[in-house]
């Protein structure tokens, strides 16, 4: 005689936040090591996998005026989310960017919220990765100018559009934890969706237990960006990975945000168009080109790209859309150029389309 056999039990994720079910879901198709610690972003809120990074993460919205349709400031409007609100009203496209089976238009124009480099790839392409150097103003290779009162904060960031817009910024935003001596780089998650875009940042006031997903500056990181289908679900991802600023220890954070089907997002690259963004951002409305901050060696290397992790490849330059540098480096522009008569603000070594250092002087 057999005996009957229960089928395994499926393992036990704990949750955290407004959605268990929704956080348990996308948990079975991710790795253990980007299982480790994952937080998703819900228009309900954030719902994490332990009670330290729930606590850690803010929610931020950004409803749409009811007569622009442009996003409007998060509640509290202060520090980061005064930022993120020119993030948020830079990459929302307009109606003329709807241009379906080819994707958005990117444009190349000054976005009111401070000096960036965009690389960018032609439609097709639902992955990509990067190695990342991640300056330290500890040792001198940076400073975020904030008593100029423009809000200067560095982000190096990943991300993109689907076939409709759909935007998303992922990856690092510069700071100092709690104050403290020691420089580091925080993950960010802004998407936008129907009703007005959302965030994931971290807490300066709420971390409890010190900076697990704080990675120190002065380092080599990666970060990855991907888009995959589960049943009716299209859903946005990043993952980024280096050794964190007070346990100096190799850590994994995921982030991932279900987006709109009406956007466009294709996991199996569809019109998509994929970004690699280095920016000293500033206040929208409030840019100043001259305020004495700087960042200098910006290095992403071996930058990937494919349809899925499987497939992809260096990023060439038959897979690009783009270069966008703001304030342009062009002959006779007059915002480009230092005061100091040291030549452009932007100074770009470029390699290839996957490898390229980039340093920006506001002087």
């Amino acid at each position: 005689m057999t005996l009957w056999t229960p089928p395994p039990a499926p393992p036990f994720w704990p949750a955290f936040g407004p959605d268990p079910a929704l956080l348990h879901r996308l948990t079975r198709d991710l790795t253990p090591t980007r299982a480790q610690h994952l937080a998703i972003l819900t228009p309900q809120g954030i719902t994490a996998n332990s009670a330290a990074l729930a606590g850690a993460l803010r929610f931020h919205r950004f409803p749409l005026h009811p007569v622009t349709g442009l996003p409007m400031q998060a509640a509290d409007d202060g520090g980061l989310s005064g930022l993120l609100g020119g993030l948020v009203r830079s990459l929302t496209p307009g109606k003329d960017d709807a241009a379906g089976k080819k994707g958005v238009a990117v444009h190349c124009r000054d976005e009111k919220s401070g000096p960036y480099r965009r690389v960018y790839s032609k439609p097709g392409y639902a992955y990509q990765d990067s190695t990342m150097y991640l300056p330290s103003d500890v040792k001198g290779e940076m400073k975020e100018e904030k008593e100029a009162g423009h809000g200067d904060t560095a982000f190096i960031y990943v991300g993109g559009w689907g076939s409709k817009g759909g935007a998303v910024d992922a990856g690092f935003q510069h700071g100092r934890y709690l104050g403290g001596p020691q420089d580091d780089w925080a993950p960010f998650f802004l998407v936008q969706q129907m009703g007005g875009p959302s965030a994931i940042t971290l807490s300066d006031e709420k971390q409890a237990g010190g900076a697990p997903w704080r990675l120190l500056a002065g380092q080599e990181a990666q970060l990855t960006f991907w888009v995959t289908q589960d049943a009716d679900l299209t859903v946005l991802s990043m993952s980024m990975q280096g050794e964190t600023s007070k346990d100096r220890a190799p850590a994994t954070l995921t982030l991932r945000a279900p987006i709109d089907a009406r956007f466009g997002w294709s996991a199996e690259g569809g019109a998509n168009i994929l970004k690699r963004m280095t920016t000293i951002g500033q206040k929208y409305g409030q840019q100043n080109l001259s305020t004495g901050s700087y960042m200098k060696g910006v290095r992403w290397q071996d930058s990937r790209i494919g349809q899925t992790e499987a497939d992809a490849g260096a990023w060439v330059a038959e897979q690009t859309g783009g270069y966008c540098t703001f304030p342009s480096n062009d002959a006779g522009a007059e915002e480009s150029l230092r005061s100091d008569g040291q030549g452009p603000k932007w100074s770009i070594q470029f390699q290839d389309a996957g490898n390229e250092t980039g340093s920006i002087f506001l002087k």
